[in-house]
């Protein structure tokens, strides 16, 4: 839960012309991915020169993902949308937080991977032990097993089975949707959703939860130096659940952009953020500033 003071509701979000506005501000840029810097397919030419005004003005920028998947995996697919290494300092991702913890934390036991074949990277060199769904101690839950034709409801029954038996469910990613180009596909984070609804246990690493931002952090050797507060971080990001919820509970401010997740919502509304944060159960949400797209 999110505890904010109620004078946070007071305060208007202010729209921003361009990043460089509030430049001199921070010295840490956490940005989000899909939805932000691209749409999975390709970059978004604006963004691409946000990053570079952002080196150029020696900038930290760190780009945080839910990407079930450990970072290397990430920045080859971002070099492969000519969104290159030279441009951001880190990339981190939900699925180095969950290697981190599985690394110290598996006890032997039997898992159950609950996702696409594509994330298995993310178990490459943990030595874990999977078996099926009848025989597992834990689930992971990547994803859906295949996004592009399945949605939620086709895991009702599996959801019911693994709940009855009190299986625990770690959720690598809790994102609950993504546009994928123009389409809109189900990410690890809905069924987590929908396990809970079912009476299951779940752990989410990702954003919004605070130990992502922490670890991405430590990489940069800047833990320290942010619990002295003598450097400020900001968050953007497309996601009031993730993105700028996280940014609330880690206590910075941040950016909305919204032509991500919610450009349906907006294109045939006007900016009502009191009826958006209501639509997603976050009144209290402090949203400090918005553009329409990321631009500098």
């Amino acid at each position: 839960m999110i505890i904010v003071d109620t004078c946070m509701q007071k305060l208007k979000t202010e729209k921003l012309s361009g990043i460089q506005q509030i430049l001199t501000k921070y010295d840490v840029f956490f940005i989000d991915l899909w939805g932000v810097m691209h749409n999975g397919v390709e970059c978004y030419s604006n963004a691409i020169k946000v990053l570079t005004n952002l080196k150029n003005n020696n900038k930290k920028v760190v780009l945080i993902s839910n990407a079930p998947r450990p970072s290397e995996i990430v920045e080859i697919f971002l070099d492969k949308i000519n969104l290159p290494k030279s441009l951001y300092d880190k990339v981190i991702t939900s699925g180095d937080v969950t290697r981190s913890f599985l690394q110290k934390e598996s006890n032997n036991q039997d898992f159950f991977h609950l996702g696409p074949d594509k994330d298995k990277d993310l178990f490459k060199d943990l030595n874990l032990n999977f078996v099926n769904q009848d025989k597992c101690q834990q689930i992971i839950c990547t994803g859906l097993f295949h996004a592009e034709k399945e949605n939620i409801e086709d895991y009702h029954d599996m959801l019911i089975h693994f709940a009855s038996k009190n299986i625990k469910m770690i959720c690598a990613n809790p994102d609950e949707v993504v546009h994928r180009g123009s389409k809109l596909e189900y990410c690890a984070g809905a069924i987590a959703k929908k396990y809970e609804e079912a009476g299951g246990v779940v752990r989410y690493f990702g954003k919004p939860y605070p130990e992502i931002y922490n670890f991405a952090l430590h990489k940069l050797n800047l833990l320290k130096d942010f619990e002295d507060k003598t450097i400020s971080v900001f968050v953007i990001g497309d996601n009031l659940k993730t993105d700028i919820k996280g940014a609330n509970l880690f206590n910075i401010n941040s950016l909305l952009i919204l032509n991500g997740i919610y450009k349906d919502f907006f294109r045939n509304n006007e900016v009502d953020f009191e009826k958006l944060k209501a639509s997603v159960n976050l009144e209290l949400l402090k949203i400090n500033y918005y553009q329409d797209e990321l631009t500098w």
